[in-house]
This record gives structure tokens, C-alpha cells and sequence, in this order.
């Protein structure tokens, strides 16, 4: 038996919104963030709103364990992000490679520099990864290219950077 929702997607919003950017402000890093985990929150029960069933529980318990997994998302995927970040820029201390020298003494504006000097698409695959924190799947489908094809892709692209922090490196040594 499908159950009616309590209140509309409208309703929804203007009786939670505000409470839920406070807890998201409270869990986030920022206030961009805490943006990004309310709109989410609130996006992903306006879409289950038709799910939502009385018998389970009030609508607000609902909602924020819609709210509680969003920003438990949002904290795994910017954990992934700082991980991938933090691989793509270190090294093990042990290595002293061309490359691990030029990542201990980059900072985040050379590199940033160094990608944006990237052909469009390299720079396109590595903010898609690493700025907006996408899988290779989800990449790979706003290029319009498999998730397989989007993995060699940010490879070749990574190569690319490589090369170029090496190349910076050389010129300045």
C-alpha cells in the first residue's frame, strides 16, 4: 500500500532547510560544504518523498536519516579526496626520485599551475577526479566515455602532469 507524504516537496523545504544547513554546518568544513550536504539532504527527500512511509516513523526521523547519510557522504567522499590528493602530491620519504623531490618542494599553487598548463582534456579528467571528487564512471559519463576508457584517460593525463612537474623541475635546478 502506497502511503500519500505528510507534506509536499515545498513544505518540506521551507520547514527544514534552515535546521538543516545548521547540522550540516556543524559536520562540514565550511559553509561551502555545508551547502552542498543541505542541498543534497533535501534533494534526495524531495526525490524519495513518494517512499516515505508513516508507519515507519515521523516524517522528520525520515528526513534526517536522509540528512545523516548525506553528510556521511559527503565526509567519505572528502576523505577519498584528501587521500587521492595527498597520494597525487607525496611520495614515500624513502624515494628520491626526480618526481618525489619536486612534490616535497611543490606547493598547491605550482601545482595548480602545472595542471592548468594541461591540454583541456587532461586538465578536464583531473578536476573531474581529483577537484570534483568523481569516480571513473561518473567521469567518464560527463565526457561521454566509459568508466574504463576514463581510467586510462586520467592516467595518460597524471603521465602528463609528471612529466611537466619534471620538466618544470629540471629548467629550475
Amino acid at each position: 500500500m502506497s502511503s500519500r507524504p505528510a507534506l509536499g516537496a515545498e513544505e518540506l523545504c521551507r520547514t527544514y532547510a534552515g535546521r538543516v544547513f545548521r547540522f550540516a554546518a556543524m559536520v562540514s568544513r565550511g559553509n561551502a560544504e555545508a551547502e552542498d550536504i543541505a542541498q543534497e539532504a533535501l534533494l534526495k527527500a524531495i526525490r524519495k518523498l513518494d517512499a516515505y512511509d508513516p508507519g515507519r516513523g515521523s516524517v522528520e526521523s525520515w528526513l534526517w536519516s536522509i540528512v545523516v547519510s548525506a553528510a556521511r557522504d559527503a565526509g567519505r567522499a572528502a576523505g577519498r579526496r584528501l587521500a587521492l590528493w595527498e597520494r597525487l602530491t607525496r611520495l614515500p620519504e624513502q624515494s628520491e626520485s626526480v618526481e618525489s623531490v619536486v612534490l616535497d618542494r611543490l606547493s598547491d599553487a605550482q601545482l595548480l599551475d602545472a595542471v592548468h598548463r594541461l591540454r583541456s582534456r587532461d586538465r578536464t579528467l583531473i578536476a573531474l577526479r581529483f577537484g570534483a571528487g568523481l569516480d571513473h564512471a561518473a567521469s567518464g559519463a560527463a565526457l561521454g566515455i566509459s568508466a574504463a576508457a576514463a581510467t586510462m584517460a586520467l592516467r595518460r593525463a597524471l603521465h602528463a602532469l609528471r612529466k611537466h612537474l619534471e620538466a618544470t623541475h629540471e629548467q629550475d635546478a
